[in-house]
């Protein structure tokens, strides 16, 4: 995908990230990452990235297998080491540990869904409000979990690991909608899913930014739904943002069409 690298300035996008995602509009930027790098021991994946969530928006990170989209949600969220700038609500959270960070607000549903499969549906949402202090409310967030699943609903009492994928994949979101987050990162919600659970799923990843107004940032590899929901998108090539912009705009970026929506 170089052509993206030589076209970007067509686009008027640049490689610093300074007032994206609707500059007339003023939003105060939620999540903040400048100049971050990261990697697995000796091995550097990203190289000095900057990127950021708005307040109330949706951002999604485009990239193919093993550009790092992955090792960078795990940087954000303090499993694994990393160099920069991480603000979550203007409070530096890199060298924090995981815990200390999704008390701050920050919620991880990680690639492959990760639920508990010895918990039933239930109790696997209690597990994602466990750090919660207002003990009375959780309840009533179990609840508005049902009403955003209504599969889950139907299956509280199931064992998770009995559960299909697509259910697997609305518990992975459920719980850590329970944090009640400020920023919720999702990591290939759509891996593995049949096309009808992705429409449904990302359907339901609109209403919870419209409706409980969470900021997310999304790693997707298939592109399409993600860009549809999104209000600004990154693309990641070898561990470096090479193109950002308005989700709408990259979504008709011929190298993007070609590269991750299956056009020309």
């Amino acid at each position: 995908m170089s052509s993206t690298r030589a076209e970007s300035k067509e686009l008027n996008l640049t490689s610093d990230h300074a007032e994206p995602q609707g500059r007339a509009e003023k939003k105060m930027n939620v999540l903040d990452i400048k100049n971050f790098s990261a990697g697995y021991g000796r091995l550097r994946v990203l190289h000095n990235i900057s990127m950021s969530v708005q307040e109330g928006n949706v951002a999604v990170l485009l990239g193919a297998n093993g550009a790092g989209k992955t090792t960078t949600l795990r940087a954000i969220s303090g499993l694994i080491k990393s160099e920069g700038s991480v603000l979550l609500d203007g409070q530096e959270t890199r060298g924090l540990s995981p815990d200390r960070i999704a008390r701050l607000g920050l919620a991880h549903a990680a690639e492959g869904r990760g639920t508990f499969t010895d918990l039933t549906v239930e109790e696997n949402l209690r597990v994602g409000a466990f750090r919660r202090t207002d003990k009375s409310e959780i309840t009533t967030d179990i609840e508005k979990m049902y009403d955003l699943f209504p599969r889950l609903r139907e299956r509280y009492q199931q064992k998770a690991g009995s559960l299909s994928g697509g259910e697997q994949q609305m518990l992975a979101v459920g719980r850590a909608l329970m944090l009640r987050p400020r920023v919720l990162l999702l990591d290939e919600p759509s891996l593995g899913l049949a096309p009808v659970i992705i429409n449904d799923l990302y359907d339901t990843l609109a209403r919870v930014n419209k409706e409980l107004r969470i900021s997310m940032l999304i790693v997707e590899q298939n592109a399409n739904l993600a860009l549809e929901i999104a209000d600004y998108a990154y693309v990641l090539e070898s561990g470096v943002i090479s193109l950002q912009g308005p989700a709408s705009e990259i979504a008709s970026h011929d190298g993007v069409r070609a590269a991750y929506l299956g056009d020309l």
